[in-house]
């Protein structure tokens, strides 16, 4: 950024402001690079298997139809797709991670090595993914749920801490899409 804050200076000095606006667009740059992602995209299968179809909890309103078509992807932001997930098996981000981009409305059982190894979490925007402790998405309430940008924390400061906990997980569109 500081090269093309230089930049901007020098043209705008020689009155060209026109250029001058274009040389300091923002580059959106997607939110797991700066957590150390390597911009590997790994298949969905690769997180677990899909169970089945999931309907959110009560109460929670999501996105309208015309936004929830993300099965097959067809909404997407500059900083990620509503279904992609960024997990990594140590807090702060740390130890092994991965990003996966999962169909939305189904319940994904995690397998190894993600079965009860994740210590941060963090759906891509457009998306709320509620978690589970009990085996398949339809064992009871969701104990938890995240929306962008995720914990990282495991919530071990919490009354009630997922960390090392999870067994499945489901993302549903959500209201706002970035």
């Amino acid at each position: 950024m500081r090269l093309s804050r230089s930049l901007f200076t020098v043209v705008a000095a020689l009155g060209l402001p026109g250029i001058a606006s274009a040389a300091v667009t923002p580059v959106v740059e997607d939110w797991k690079i700066a957590l150390g992602w390597n911009q590997t995209i790994l298949p969905a299968s690769s997180f677990g298997k899909s169970v089945g179809s999931f309907t959110p909890p009560a109460g929670f309103e999501s996105a309208p139809a015309a936004l929830a078509t993300t099965n097959n992807l067809a909404v997407s932001s500059a900083i990620g797709k509503p279904g992609g997930t960024f997990i990594c098996q140590d807090t702060i981000w740390g130890g092994v991670c991965g990003y996966a981009v999962q169909p939305l409305n189904e319940c994904i059982l995690l397998e190894s090595p993600w079965l009860k190894t994740i210590s941060s979490f963090g759906p891509d925007p457009g998306a709320t993914c509620f978690a589970f402790a009990s085996g398949d998405c339809n064992s009871g309430n969701a104990q938890w749920s995240f929306t962008f940008p995720g914990d990282d924390t495991g919530g071990l400061a919490t009354t009630t801490p997922w960390n090392d906990k999870l067994t499945s997980f489901a993302c549903v569109a959500s209201q706002s899409v970035a």
